[in-house]
This record gives structure tokens, sequence and C-alpha cells, in this order.
């Protein structure tokens, strides 16, 4: 699940058109994204 994450974060990075460092970008993108998914995870299940 995680590759897909990351996998999701750098081609929607690269659609949109960002030229920035992916090392740390892209960490904090995923770091986000899966923070959001626990957040909806959690209230799907209430």
């Amino acid at each position: 699940m995680n590759k897909k994450i990351i996998q999701a974060v750098q081609t929607s990075m690269q659609i949109e058109g960002y030229k920035t460092d992916p090392s740390t970008s892209i960490k904090e993108q995923v770091k986000a994204l899966m923070e959001q998914h626990r957040v909806q995870v959690s209230v799907q299940r209430k």
C-alpha cells in the first residue's frame, strides 16, 4: 500500500509539473496522504 501511495504522489507531482527535490517533498506529501488516509479510515469505521 505504501508503494502505491508513493507512486500516486510521484505521478500527481509529475502531472502538475513539480520540479522539487523528491527525497523531501514526496516524503512530506506521502506523510500527509497517510495521515489523511488514517483519518478517512477511522471515519469510515464509525
